[in-house]
């Protein structure tokens, strides 16, 4: 690894703690404590030194610095076969600028005021007919089966990336090969499952794309595509952008409004509020996405020997950004463990991410879920978690997120 990390290396401090441990992923809360101390700190990962930045100012320090702190992934990493969910294709999650820059004006026109008011009204109905089912069977239901997921799939696939009924079983398909990665050691071949699924997905983008090109395509790959002409966006990247999206999108959506109906539920009496005050809903997502963040980490690879929190971290090194850890960091946010919808800062968290690499669906989110918690609680106004003691199933499936896999939910 003398290729990546500079001689200084040898003399830093490491510890054994993995980020992608088992250990971390089901109980990330015991670790906050160590990291927060130590941080920035140093670990070997594949047996690559590495540092994680945990501090919330340590890490939007970095997260603003994309000079001394770089998006791009070097190449044949070892490690990286495990987060690699775009088949090694550029991507604007891993791009600094100019690049970056014009990844992401190709896709702006996606998120236009006019497209955003089209996906609130389409939530709108989409979600009442959901609750109506629910309703309709008087039972107690299980909210990401019977609810967030199909909302999310309906908001970003059919709605937003505008892929029809009959073809989006080709990108959940590949979305589903993505846990296979996490088992992957530096020099394993991809997973065939994974590759066959890719490879699906890339035909279609393709015949898309063919299609875009001739005024015969009218989802977001033509969106995408003309604002590509200039050659902005060329054909080998148009399905890792459609993953991109999809993937921040789906799971994100799907995940803050899973653990937003949790916390309404374990307090009845912020509910009540919220019902009273549905403009209260947009503080319960942010709380809830604060205290658990969809995705728990992400990467960065130091371009120089750079100081940060009082210590050099060494060129080359790869450093992971702990942003579930900053969310919880004391110093910004007292009492880091308690729900609390009141906080003044409680917008400022790191949980899409800081800087330019903000996610770029955020504001779906954050106009969808509120309308869901409002809609659900003028219907189910004492939602309550369901008598069992699995009724809070969490998903550890993949390398750096956590979120609820499960959540079963009643109204007494």
């Amino acid at each position: 690894m003398t290729s990546y990390i500079a001689g200084n290396a040898r003399d830093l401090e490491f510890s054994d703690f993995d980020p992608f441990g088992d250990g971390f992923r089901r109980h990330p809360e015991k670790f906050h404590p160590m990291l927060l101390t130590q941080s920035p700190g140093f670990i070997h990962m594949e047996g690559v030194p590495s540092a994680y930045v945990a501090g919330f100012a340590q890490n939007q320090a970095m997260l603003r610095n994309f000079k001394a702190f770089s998006s791009l992934k070097p190449k044949n990493l070892p490690g990286m076969e495990r987060i690699d969910f775009f088949n090694g294709l550029p991507v604007m999650n891993y791009a600094d600028p100019p690049d970056h820059t014009r990844r992401r004006k190709v896709v702006n026109p996606a998120f236009t005021p006019k497209r955003t008011q089209m996906l609130n009204e389409n939530a709108a109905i989409f979600i009442d007919r959901l609750i109506d089912d629910i309703v309709e069977r008087g039972k107690g239901f299980e909210a990401l089966g019977d609810l967030t997921k199909p909302l999310s799939i309906d908001i970003l696939l059919r709605r937003f990336l505008g892929i029809e009924d009959k073809d989006q079983a080709i990108f959940m398909n590949y979305v589903a090969t993505l846990p296979l990665l996490d088992s992957m050691r530096p020099g394993d071949p991809k997973p065939q499952p994974y590759l066959d699924a890719w490879a699906q997905g890339a035909a279609y983008c393709k015949e898309q794309q063919a299609l875009a090109r001739q005024g015969r395509c009218h989802n977001l790959i033509g969106v995408i595509a003309d604002g590509a002409e200039d050659g902005a966006i060329d054909d080998d990247e148009m399905m890792a952008m459609m993953i991109v999206l999809l993937i921040g999108g789906v799971s994100t959506v799907a995940g803050a409004a899973a653990a937003s109906l949790m916390n309404l539920a374990r307090h009845p009496d912020i509910a009540e509020r919220v019902r009273q005050n549905p403009s209260l809903a947009g503080a319960v997502l942010e709380e809830s996405m604060r205290l658990d963040p969809p995705v728990s980490l992400v990467m960065r690879f130091a371009t120089d020997d750079t100081e940060l929190g009082g210590k050099v971290i060494p060129k080359g090194m790869p450093v992971y950004a702990m942003l579930g850890v900053a969310c919880h960091d004391p110093d910004i946010f007292p009492d880091p463990y308690r729900f609390d919808i009141d906080r003044p800062n409680g917008k400022d968290h790191l949980a899409f991410g800081y800087g330019m690499h903000t996610c770029i669906g955020n504001a779906i989110t954050r106009n969808v879920v509120p309308l869901l918690l409002n809609k659900l609680l003028a219907r189910m106004p004492d939602l309550r978690l369901a008598d069992r003691d699995d009724a809070v199933q969490w998903d550890t499936s993949t390398p750096r997120a956590r979120h609820i896999g499960k959540l079963y939910l009643e109204a007494r």
